[in-house]
């Protein structure tokens, strides 16, 4: 099998592989991010980048079809200036055998649209704008910039001779982050591509993607650039240095950043709470799931249309409340409620009825009267009346206390309360609750009194009444205040244990 792999492998070394000039132009950020999980990590880089670091570089984000990524993710990209990228749509025109995550890495730099690329995982935090390294000595002397990982290839892994390559002492290739110009290394990134379109054989020998790039590059003599210094390491995280030594990408490959949940407080690790105030801010403007409106016909859709072009509206809680919303193209609801993240307007027997989800719940779904304003009924809060009003209409209009910041509060407060309930009932979590409670409460004292509502309406006993009564217990008494972001003993924050196969050494 070996002897036919060699083949194989050196077959494909061997094809001409003529670099398409008209296909792409300028610099650019490559992520991966398919999925809820990647995705957080992406929009908080990609935030800090746009915001903090002043970075204007154009940003791909490349994902596996719409179940990784539906309309109101690549809206928030938009609003960052990245563009997304469903591969699946790209294979149509460029084939390939195989993508997965790993796969999709060395895909998705041949074919996004830029000349050079820094391809950047998406649980990489950048200390300061990259956009240098392009004009580093180093990267124009080879083209290509390669991170040392803390391990190597060990001189008996079987793909030194499966390539004819004698060994190399040297490290691995860390992939978290790479800069390649495309028009010097087309023919090495091919065959690295080829390499990983036979994961189900390569990966065997290879951890992932990593070395698939070092080993194409050596097998066709392709120069590179290897940063000299050695990688500094905090828990779960791996820090990459620039060409000068100074710490430049904080790769948390085993502590991916989580929207609902613990995320570990890291000694030594840079802008910390700036990646905390963005994960913040995405908690209020998405609910972490991946959405798509389901299959409709041609006539709701129009009806979409031109409601996103309406766009802004009065959404109506009779005799309770009502605020301004704004009804997005991407099917976003600006801001978002408690029950009302994303919209459709949905086929329906007695006619097109628009309705919302949130948190994988629905809504409220609503029918056009002749007047031009929708009605309906909430389904999360059984009898409550809703109208959905456009914006100037004719319409009595109701004294309200809720402004759009205090609702997307009170949204937050709401999921947060969720996921505490879905956690085990401990000392602990009801602490770390009270903690959240008081800073939510510093923004808006309406939070206490939401809380307390909570505590007489939910089903007495459940593990969410439970959950509230114990935080409230704690609010009362500050002796039970908990050291926000400490980690417990025993607890496993870590995205995952990090594993390599028997071929590597260190």
């Amino acid at each position: 099998m070996l002897q036919d792999l060699k083949a194989r492998l050196h077959a494909a070394a061997a094809v001409p592989s003529r670099f398409p000039e008209e296909r792409f132009t300028g610099r650019g950020i490559v992520i991966c991010a398919g999925g809820a999980r990647l995705f957080t990590c992406a929009w908080v880089a990609i935030a800090l980048l746009r915001r903090q670091l002043a970075c204007t570089l154009p940003i791909e984000v490349w994902h596996l079809g719409p179940e990784e990524m539906g309309p109101p993710m690549r809206g928030l990209l938009e609003e960052l200036g990245a563009h997304s990228v469903d591969a699946f749509e790209v294979a149509k025109r460029h084939q390939v055998e195989r993508l997965g995550g790993w796969e999709l890495k060395p895909y998705a730099v041949m074919h996004s649209r830029f000349r050079e690329v820094l391809l950047l995982d998406a649980d990489n935090v950048p200390v300061r704008d990259p956009s240098f390294l392009f004009d580093r000595p180093e990267y124009r002397d080879t083209g290509t910039l390669f991170w040392p990982d803390i391990v190597r290839l060990s001189p008996g892994n079987q793909i030194w001779a499966i390539s004819g390559l004698s060994y190399r002492d040297t490290a691995s290739v860390e992939s978290g982050q790479m800069v390649l110009n495309k028009s010097r290394c087309w023919r090495a990134l091919c065959l690295a591509n080829w390499i990983n379109q036979h994961s189900d054989v390569f990966y065997r020998f290879l951890h992932g993607d990593k070395d698939t790039f070092l080993i194409a590059w050596l097998m066709l003599e392709q120069s590179y650039h290897l940063i000299r210094h050695r990688p500094k390491l905090l828990d779960a995280t791996l820090c990459q240095r620039d060409p000068d030594g100074a710490v430049l990408f904080q790769h948390r490959n085993g502590a991916k950043w989580i929207l609902d949940g613990t995320n570990p407080r890291i000694d030594g690790f840079r802008l910390e709470r700036e990646c905390r105030t963005l994960l913040n801010e995405l908690a209020t403007l998405w609910d972490g799931r991946v959405f798509n409106p389901p299959p409709r016909s041609d006539e709701v859709r129009r009806l979409e249309a031109d409601l996103a072009r309406s766009c802004e509206f009065r959404l109506i809680r009779v005799s309770s409340d009502e605020r301004r919303i704004e009804l997005l193209p991407d099917h976003r609801i600006r801001p978002p409620g408690r029950h009302e993240y994303y919209w459709y307007v949905a086929d329906d027997p007695h006619g097109p009825e628009l309705r919302t989800e949130a948190n994988g719940l629905r809504g409220w779904g609503l029918r056009q009267s002749e007047d031009g304003i929708w009605r309906g009924r909430s389904l999360q809060s059984p009898g409550m009346p809703i109208e959905l009003v456009p914006a100037g209409a004719s319409r009595p209009i109701e004294q309200r206390r809720d402004g759009p910041d205090h609702e997307a509060l009170m949204s937050l407060l709401d999921r947060i309360l969720d996921s505490c309930a879905a956690l085990p009932l401990d000392g602990e979590v009801a602490r770390d609750l009270a903690g959240t409670l008081r800073t939510l409460a510093a923004l808006d004292p309406a939070v206490i009194e939401r809380v307390r509502d909570e505590n007489g309406g939910s089903i007495p006993g459940s593990a969410r009444a439970q959950m509230v009564q114990r935080a409230l217990a704690g609010l009362a008494d500050p002796s039970r205040r908990s050291d926000s972001g400490k980690i417990a003993p025993g607890h496993n924050w870590q995205s995952a244990p990090f594993k390599l196969g028997p071929g590597y050494g260190r």
